[in-house]
């Protein structure tokens, strides 16, 4: 739909936004109306955003600006027709998103922008960029490091950008655990109390912290920031235990964190931290959803009373727990941030099925707890390997659940993602059938050493290894033709990575068969298809490389390469071994002699654990 607007039926506030719009979609200004166009006509109004379709235009009055922006992306997309009325009213005072940008791809400036247009549409006004060290310190030559970090003046770009959206843009950083990427190096070494965590009491790590607090306060106009502070596992283990000896890690917390408190206070920043390790240094497991946990009276006296505690749950599809967790929070006399998750990590695709029933459940506690704020956050474990353009599909679901009550509506939905994002939604969704059966474990797994071939696959858990292959030689199938648009995933690389799951999913069966009987017909069948595998890989290698480079700065993308080398070399081994053994050079492949003598029992995981059984990696 080509709309236009004038200054004479426009709020100020809109102007920025609406002409930044303009460089995707078909938004134009205008001096007077313009014949086969729509006018977009704005209005004071309620808390409602209530928009109409009549003759002379769309009529939009009230709500937030956030709300008048969705009421625009609902033009866009064709959801007013003449004598039509969308009245829409979020509780939510923050819609937000949390994008990560420290686990290898830090998206592009450019990328970036597009999403905060998009966002804009869907009725998102705030983005957290989580940054544990991908922002520039002056004076910190190494912090970031060939890291991708975001420049000073890259931030205060994003920053003047989303603000003429209506989005305020928040520095999510890390300023006490999380932090292994820069204390792998010696500068860092007099901060460091373990791995990843910074040594409370040192006053060479507040110099530290101060330094993060003015780059983030001073490349963004909000005064909000969200120092991290979450899964402090290590705290007061390291270098901290040998100084100061055992203390109860509730108070060597809440020492740290007045102390970091104060340096924002300083500066005129509002914090906020995870609240986990609250939890978890209270539950006898150490676990942050342990219904046994207890928290000190005294320690949550001594919680400063100006941070918010931001809680984060992923990974419940109960209402009811999330509204006894939000309780637990408000026991404290915090009004809790929710943290909700569209599932990105550990995923190839965006995961719809885990979104929509743990975020689902989420948005009902919220509303029925009177939630004000709430965030969708987008992690990136294990290599940020997940096409994250694929989690708009998410991004609109979510808006569509947080601005309305209930299951969106399928029809406004695909619509709306489609003039807003430019992709078939059902297709989209088709193809987050690509995570299933641990996909990535599947892909990353050792074609020799079969680690998680053999012990992440207790039959008792999974299918047959046919059905398997099944499963991803049909959606290859499936998406095969659908190569084009990137813009809201790339499906053509969604289906390469299936059809690659179903071959070395084939491959694997025949060759343990085989090897097994000593079958040497078809394991002479079993090279061929190794080295065209092989090749295979290769292929999604570069598939991988095009959107990784569109999508994110190069550094990080090495990881990808290595693993994507990796594979392709030990499949070519493989066949080498084979033909090794048919030719009567070996008598067997030790390897694949080698199995666990005791029932499987699963396995965490990530690359790093299926690559090799040695400790290179």
């Amino acid at each position: 739909m080509n709309l236009t607007w004038n200054k004479t039926t426009t709020p100020n506030d809109l102007y920025t936004a609406l002409r930044t719009l303009a460089e995707d979609y078909t938004i134009r200004e205008v001096a007077t109306a313009t014949p086969g166009t729509t006018a977009l006509l704005f209005s004071p109004g309620g808390d409602h955003c209530v928009a109409k379709r009549e003759a002379d235009g769309i009529h939009i009055s009230g709500g937030s600006r956030a709300a008048r922006l969705r009421a625009v992306g609902a033009a866009l997309s064709g959801l007013l027709p003449v004598g039509a009325t969308q009245d829409e009213a979020t509780p939510f005072t923050t819609v937000g998103i949390m994008l990560d940008c420290s686990r290898n791809a830090v998206m592009r400036v450019d990328h970036l922008k597009q999403w905060l247009r998009r966002l804009a549409l869907l009725g998102y006004n705030q983005v957290m960029l989580y940054t544990e060290d991908t922002y520039e310190i002056p004076g910190e030559p190494r912090f970031g490091f060939q890291r991708g970090r975001y420049s000073q003046a890259e931030l205060r770009d994003l920053d003047s950008y989303a603000a003429g959206l209506g989005i305020e843009l928040v520095g999510c950083i890390q300023t006490l655990a999380h932090l292994e990427q820069i204390l792998r190096w010696g500068e860092y070494q007099e901060v460091k109390d373990y791995e990843s965590t910074l040594l409370v009491g040192e006053p060479k790590t507040y110099e530290l912290v101060g330094k993060m607090l003015d780059a983030i306060g001073g490349a963004l106009k909000t005064r909000r920031i969200h120092i991290g502070m979450d899964e402090a596992w290590h705290l007061g283990r390291g270098a901290y235990l040998d100084r100061n000896g055992g203390r109860r890690k509730f108070d060597i917390f809440n020492e740290h964190l007045a102390k970091v408190v104060s340096l924002c206070r300083e500066r005129g920043l509002q914090p906020m931290i995870w609240s986990d390790m609250y939890f978890a240094m209270g539950s006898p497991s150490h676990g942050y959803y342990d219904t046994r946990c207890v928290i000190p009276p005294d320690v949550v006296a001594a919680i400063p009373k100006e941070v918010q505690l931001v809680y984060w749950d992923y990974y419940h599809n109960d209402a009811a727990f999330y509204r006894d967790w939000m309780g637990r929070h408000r026991a404290m006399g915090y009004e809790p941030v929710m943290g909700s998750g569209v599932w990105t990590w550990g995923q190839f695709w965006y995961n719809n099925k885990i979104t929509e029933a743990n975020a689902g459940a989420c948005l009902e506690a919220c509303r029925s707890e009177g939630v004000k704020e709430v965030f969708f956050t987008m992690w990136g474990d294990d290599g940020a390997y997940c096409d994250f353009d694929s989690a708009l599909a998410g991004l609109t679901w979510t808006a569509e659940r947080a601005f309305t009550e209930g299951q969106p509506d399928p029809a406004r939905l695909a619509a709306r993602y489609r003039a807003i994002c430019g992709g078939d939604y059902a297709v989209v969704h088709r193809a987050g059938d690509l995570n299933e059966y641990c996909a990535s474990s599947l892909l990353w797994d050792d074609p020799i050493i079969g680690i998680f071939a053999n012990e992440g696959l207790p039959p008792t858990a999974f299918p047959p290894w046919d059905k398997i292959r099944d499963h991803f030689a049909a959606l290859a199938r499936e998406l095969e033709g659908r190569s084009g648009n990137v813009d809201a995933g790339d499906l053509n690389h969604a289906r390469l990575l299936a059809d690659v799951l179903a071959r070395k999913m084939t491959l694997r069966a025949q060759l343990m068969a085989a090897y097994e009987t000593r079958d040497l017909g078809v394991l002479a069948t079993v090279c061929d298809a190794a080295r065209e595998l092989a090749v295979g890989f290769e292929v999604l290698e570069a598939s991988w490389r095009r959107g990784w480079m569109r999508r994110n700065k190069p550094q990080g993308y090495e990881v990808i390469q290595l693993r994507m080398a990796q594979q392709a070399s030990r499949h070519r081994e493989l066949a080498r071994r084979v033909e090794e053994l048919i030719g009567g050079v070996v008598s067997s492949i030790p390897e694949l002699d080698e199995r666990p003598r005791a029932m499987p029992r699963g396995m965490g995981g990530g690359w790093r654990y299926l690559a090799s059984g040695s400790t290179s990696v």
